[in-house]
């Protein structure tokens, strides 16, 4: 891809390394693809703590960088899928964009699409490099092709429906569970507008009304929606608890690794009081 689309030349690839804590050379192969890919899910997470303050949330690769390198923040989706581009950019792969629509929590094959990943060409194969799902989602690339699986503590798979479309499945404890399904139809940065503006301003958006943040690390996925804690560890059922409020304030920062400013806590404390008032 060109640069004009990706901005691989303006992204600082040392600082993004750092952040993430990759210490290896990178080179456009396999084992770069996986190393970043699973530093980046353990170290940043997908959260929407600006969307739930009423805060725009850019898309330019300067304020991304801003916001996930420097500060310490994380990102939905769109955000940190133009972080990644960037990067694999700079460092010489060759991927296009592509957009799926989530099945984990609902089972809808037909929901919106917009979640957003990119399929890597690499040696012939395409490889589906996804680090902004959150915990349910890959922890390394998976190849897109039938049957083609990722096994370990954290096992995936692939398959194909008969309309064509690819099915990523997270291989639980308690059985197998369709995350999203996608067509590699190529997306472009100004598909992630679109997307990013239902993401902020749609009533039926998920991510606008109730904070959420995710992480994959090495040995616990974790998941807040609202103050409901879901935690899986390998080979275990999922298991789920109530938050307090202060434990829910000091959530993004001691489980996820998200830093806020003591504004922002403040102002996430003040509408979790004006939720609780409207509800009394």
């Amino acid at each position: 891809m060109t640069d004009s689309m990706w901005q691989g030349n303006s992204v600082d690839l040392d600082a993004y390394l750092s952040r993430v804590g990759y210490v290896a050379d990178v080179a456009p192969d396999l084992a770069t693809l996986r190393g970043l890919h699973a530093a980046h899910v353990d170290a940043i997470a997908f959260e929407n703590i600006d969307a739930i303050l009423g805060r725009a949330v850019p898309l330019d690769l300067e304020s991304v960088q801003e916001k996930i390198v420097r500060r310490g923040r994380g990102g939905w989706c769109m955000e940190q899928v133009v972080l990644v581009a960037a990067v694999l950019d700079r460092i010489g792969f060759t991927f296009s964009a592509l957009s799926a629509r989530s099945r984990i929590r609902t089972g809808n094959k037909f929901g919106p699409a917009v979640h957003v990943a990119l399929c890597v060409e690499l040696d012939g194969e395409r490889w589906l490099f996804d680090v902004s799902f959150g915990g349910y989602g890959l922890h390394e690339p998976i190849r897109i092709a039938e049957g083609a699986r990722v096994d370990g503590d954290w096992s995936f798979d692939m398959v194909r429906e008969p309309n064509g479309e690819h099915v990523l499945r997270f291989l639980r404890a308690e059985g197998p569970a369709e995350i999203y399904g996608f067509t590699t139809d190529a997306r472009y940065p100004a598909d992630f507008e679109i997307l990013n503006h239902f993401c902020l301003s749609h009533p039926r958006s998920p991510f606008n009304h109730r904070t959420i943040l995710q992480r994959t690390q090495p040995t616990m996925r974790t998941v807040l929606i609202g103050n409901t804690l879901t935690e899986i560890r390998p080979g275990e059922p999922a298991t789920h608890r109530e938050l307090d409020e202060d434990e829910t304030l000091s959530a993004p920062e001691k489980i996820f690794g998200v830093t806020l400013e003591p504004g922002d806590v403040q102002s996430l404390k003040t509408m979790a009081g004006t939720a609780g008032a409207g509800r009394n």
